[in-house]
């Protein structure tokens, strides 16, 4: 099992760059014909959801199913309760292991922007804002897990330090509160924590009432 992890980690991670790539190329054939404001739009909106996408997958996987739940336990839930009892693994992985599952699942948000920068696709203000979230939630997405991994202090380059300094990326201090067990499950920057705190909390209580119960690491006193 682990040799087929480890296969299918390098083919992600290959599959997801080759689009990435493709996908820069577009994006700069048809940026100097864009409305910059409506670009900047779509990327920084694009940002937000990827930050809200990563704190609902590390919430739902750190506080519902289980690690010995086949393939979905091994792939996805094992390494996120992994991680609460040794936050330290995440810097020790390798950079296939560490960025593998993310890169799959940004496969088909890649494929979406690819298709939404066909040169006649682009045309309204509406279509250059979705664009631009589809490049930036599909290309943050890809990283996310690097960048948890910086946010633990795993080799954390100097650009990297000045961007999590800046507010942009998320910073060892302030996900250290996830680590104390006080949710802040947003891992890209940390902007969406304090909305979801709230949100999921609730979410937590509307689920304990149909019989889901919180299992996990997650799970709040």
């Amino acid at each position: 099992m682990r040799r087929f992890i480890a296969i299918a980690d390098g083919f992600s991670v290959a599959l997801a760059v080759a689009l990435a790539v493709v996908l820069l190329f577009r994006l700069a054939i048809c940026v100097p014909r864009l409305d910059p404001l409506a670009v900047l739009l779509g990327l920084t909106l694009g940002f937000f959801v990827a930050d809200v996408a990563s704190g609902l997958v590390h919430w739902l996987c750190d506080t519902y199913f289980d690690p010995r739940t086949p393939l979905l336990g091994t792939v996805f839930i094992a390494p996120f309760r992994e991680h609460h009892v040794d936050p330290g693994a995440l810097a020790r992985h390798g950079f296939l292991e560490r960025n593998g599952n993310n890169c799959l699942v940004s496969v088909p948000l890649l494929l979406i922007g690819i298709s939404r920068l066909e040169p006649d696709a682009v045309t309204q203000p509406a279509d250059v804002v979705a664009a631009g979230l589809f490049v930036a939630a599909s290309l943050t997405l890809c990283v996310t897990n690097q960048i948890h991994a910086w946010a633990h202090g795993a080799n954390t380059p100097k650009p990297i330090r000045v961007l999590q300094r800046a507010g942009i990326l998320i910073t060892p201090e302030r996900h250290a509160r996830h680590h104390r067990g006080d949710r802040a499950y947003a891992v890209v920057s940390g902007w969406s924590n304090a909305l979801l705190d709230r949100v999921l909390a609730r979410t937590e209580v509307l689920l304990a009432a149909f019989g889901a119960k919180p299992s996990g690491s997650g799970a709040q006193a």
